[in-house]
């Protein structure tokens, strides 16, 4: 697996996680709080 920014311009931004030798990705936010931290899944997609 990589995870990589979607956009270099937004580093703090949305994440795209590559799987299964590069036919699937994921796009997810991660939103930092201190008691309940959560991954927000925006797209989910595999060829």
């Amino acid at each position: 697996m990589r995870v990589q920014p979607v956009r270099s311009s937004d580093p703090k931004g949305a994440r795209i996680l590559l799987y299964d030798n590069g036919h699937g990705w994921m796009i997810c936010t991660f939103v930092p709080r201190t008691e309940d931290p959560q991954i927000i899944v925006e797209e989910i997609s595999w060829q």
